[in-house]
């Protein structure tokens, strides 16, 4: 957009907020959140915000300057303009001032009302305030009280003797390399093939690794329901027991969940046997037009914040196959937002699939969840609020 296109048509769209003006084309990194009349202007020189920040109401944040041409009448006839960078997760109050030049350090705070003047560069985890603005502090002093990241990695099987075990330490491996706070949950869904005894070796060999045992299995739902309850930590990421997965992948999820609720992991090669791609493609087909999920993919491997899945019931049948398609829409419904990996998928290290030709009454069962779950979800609640809408309009005109 030019500036001529801007001051024809007054104030101009975005994608961010529409009582903003957002001129020229700024680099703004993901999850940027944008107040309403704010000025972002990146007419004359880069602009760029990097994710996870949050802009307040009335911020100006400008690329150039005219005071030379304005108080030199002229003489001085260029319009001055230099780049502005704003790091990832800052925060900036309300009506503060940013001018060209400045460099701000990610993780921020720049105090309501502050000037930061042209050319001035905070570092990392700065607290600024004032006209002009001063470091009075560290944002560090934020997080003091909030607790690290901390990660579950839960993982459903059913007759994996030939699998689990180097999943298991495969990912052991990972984790330990990443220096954070973690757990693995295996969760046993009534194997009958010594997947069990696998198990029980792994979690006497390491008190990082716990087990949880049905006595029967409970089919794709009532096993995933269990590895989401029995998770323990910040995050929960869900992988298969069959080898599919790379865990030295994991990190690259860690990443992407920063300054979101969670994220899905869509295959960049699907290596699967036709029939297989054939119920993917339906399974996800259905997921979008019945409850509007548009990901690439949501049932390869997954991450979620514990604090978001908590607050969440599953309804779904457990021998059926709609945990994710009900967890992800009804998260959804609460504003989580998520983000996408790409990974690799590989073929399976041993075994079977456990999938719709094992265990064929698998699809019959996740059509009709998936059917109650719509029909409760999208009917029953447009018409209820048909309904109460009907019963407002006739109130008001009593």
């Amino acid at each position: 957009m030019s500036v001529f296109d801007f001051a024809s048509h007054g104030l101009s769209k975005n994608k961010y907020n529409k009582h903003a003006w957002v001129l020229g084309q700024p680099e703004i990194g993901e999850r940027v959140w944008i107040g309403a009349f704010c000025l972002i202007d990146a007419l004359y020189a880069p602009l760029k915000i990097g994710r996870g920040t949050d802009i307040s109401s009335g911020v100006k944040i400008t690329t150039h300057t005219t005071v030379k041409r304005a108080i030199s009448e002229r003489r001085f006839s260029e319009i001055e303009k230099a780049p502005v960078e704003i790091g990832e997760f800052c925060f900036i109050g309300s009506n503060a001032v940013i001018l060209m030049g400045a460099k701000i350090g990610h993780h921020s705070v720049v105090a309501a009302g502050a000037v930061v003047p042209q050319f001035t560069n905070i570092s990392p985890y700065s607290i600024v305030a004032g006209i002009p603005v001063k470091v009075v502090g560290s944002s560090k002093k934020f997080l003091k009280r909030i607790e690290k990241e901390s990660i579950s990695v839960v993982i459903p099987a059913f007759n994996e003797v030939a699998t689990l075990e180097k999943v298991a330490i495969s990912a052991k491996f990972v984790l330990q390399k990443m220096k954070m706070d973690y757990e693995i949950v295996l969760v046993n869904d009534g194997s009958t093939d010594g997947t069990d005894k696998i198990i029980n070796k792994l979690t006497k060999n390491n008190k990082r690794i716990r087990a949880v045992h049905h006595k029967q299995n409970r089919g794709f739902t009532g096993a995933m329901r269990t590895c989401f309850n029995s998770a323990k930590k910040r995050l929960i990421f869900l992988a298969p027991a069959d080898g599919q997965f790379n865990f030295t992948e994991l990190p690259d999820f860690l990443e992407a969940v920063r300054g979101y609720d969670g994220a899905f992991g869509y295959r960049i090669k699907l290596n699967e046997t036709i029939m297989r791609k054939i119920f993917s493609w339906g399974f996800h087909f259905l997921s979008r037009i019945l409850f509007d999920i548009k990901f690439r993919e949501i049932s390869t491997v997954s991450i979620w914040r514990r604090q978001l899945v908590q607050s969440i019931k599953i309804e779904s049948e457990d021998k059926s196959a709609n945990f994710l398609p009900e967890m992800t829409y009804k998260c959804l419904k609460l504003k989580a937002r998520f983000a996408e990996v790409p990974i690799h998928w590989h073929k399976r290290r041993g075994g079977s699939s456990k999938g719709e030709l094992v265990r064929p009454m698998v699809i019959p069962r996740t059509l009709v969840q998936m059917a109650k779950l719509w029909w409760k979800v999208k009917i029953t609640y447009d018409i209820n609020s048909a309904f109460w809408s009907s019963c407002l309009n006739l109130l008001s005109a009593v």
